[in-house]
């Protein structure tokens, strides 16, 4: 895009001059934001990561009206079987943003998912994964490349993806009294679970099953994951229900509707926001009604060290699985284990603890649209 823009503008040169204005009057207007490049070394996606989606072209909806009591789980395949289509950008709810050192100035923000959905006939029932970018909670959206990559490998084998963007830092959300550090990650986990009961609330027209719900997240996401894995519906809803700011967003965000996953994977994540909820008010989330998690992490991770992997393996008291990348550091999407690519080694722990039979698939079929 800067290539564009670059040649546009030497061919122009009045234009150039107004463009450039523009853009120191936007750079003006985020002065007051923390220095992006100040990131924390916990939780934080790898900065270089491109945006993968700028041509992904944008379907036509279809709503179809199903009684689900009629119809089974819709089939997942092993090997790419569909077509995908997308669509960007779609509004989920909103969550306040405020000024840096007055709270009573703020206003709201929409906050969006990308659907991708497999050309799949009109099958009923579909499973979803969520797509819960990293960054650190300082940058990052839904179109990293990791991000896209997982929606699209999961819906050519039959899932419902959603992948989502949430508050970061320089957002500003804030968080409830007496909250315990890492603000940036209370927002950003709140918002995560108003994307899943929206996801629940339009379960009809996405064609899905609201059973069978994945959290699928790398490092901050990864955080964020495990969070919705064993935190209580209250969690990162309620505790600011006393603000009127606050209260009139979270009203709109279907809290009629359960934000509980059914399975839980983390890529060098750790259990950072339980431990927060627990500092916060004294008790303890983990426990055997928590989701089947998997853990994948390298032994060489710098930024978000192995042993938070260890860590939360000693605390979780569910179903567990751990993939231990030897030599490996963080942001490893490309590794394998035991000679078997990552994402193939989530696949087949998702369709195992959520007790799927996946088929072979038998090549791309053509789009039904």
């Amino acid at each position: 895009m800067s290539l564009r823009i670059s040649r546009w503008a030497t061919q122009c040169p009045i234009m150039s001059v107004i463009l450039l204005i523009s853009l120191l009057l936007c750079d003006l207007s985020r002065a007051d934001e923390p220095d992006r490049a100040l990131r924390t070394p916990i939780a934080e996606e790898h900065a270089a990561e491109e945006h993968a989606a700028e041509d992904t072209p944008k379907p036509k909806q279809t709503t179809l009206n199903w009684d689900r009591a009629n119809v089974g789980l819709a089939p997942v395949y092993n090997d790419a079987t569909y077509k995908v289509t997308v669509t960007l950008g779609v509004p989920y709810g909103q969550g306040m943003t405020y000024h840096p050192s007055d709270n009573t100035r703020c206003f709201p923000r929409n906050l969006t998912l990308d659907v991708y959905q497999p050309d799949d006939n009109h099958q009923q029932n579909r499973p979803v994964v969520v797509l819960i970018h990293g960054g650190g909670c300082w940058t990052g959206d839904s179109l990293m490349h990791s991000m896209v990559n997982g929606a699209q490998y999961f819906a050519q084998r039959g899932w419902v993806c959603y992948s989502i963007n949430y508050r970061l830092h320089g957002d500003r959300g804030i968080a409830p009294k007496g909250w315990p550090d890492n603000r940036p990650t209370y927002s950003a986990t709140r918002d995560a679970k108003a994307a899943i009961r929206w996801i629940r609330a339009n379960a009809q027209k996405y064609r899905i099953d609201p059973d069978y719900i994945v959290a699928y997240g790398g490092s901050a996401g990864a955080y964020i994951s495990v969070a919705l894995g064993a935190s209580d519906e209250e969690d990162f809803r309620d505790e600011l229900l006393d603000n009127p700011n606050e209260k009139k967003l979270l009203e709109n965000t279907h809290r009629d509707h359960s934000s509980s996953v059914q399975a839980v994977v983390s890529h060098w994540g750790s259990g950072l926001l339980l431990d927060l909820l627990r500092r916060f008010d004294g008790r303890n989330r983990f426990d055997a009604n928590d989701a089947p998690l998997m853990i994948i992490h390298g032994t060489d991770d710098e930024r978000v060290p192995f042993s938070e992997a260890i860590e939360l393996q000693q605390k979780y008291r569910a179903e567990l699985e751990v993939c231990t990348l030897d030599g490996w550091g963080h942001s490893a999407w490309g590794a394998k284990h035991e000679g078997t690519p990552i994402i193939d080694k989530v696949h087949a722990f998702l369709t195992r603890t959520l007790e799927m039979k996946p088929s072979d698939g038998t090549g791309i079929q053509s789009s039904s649209h």
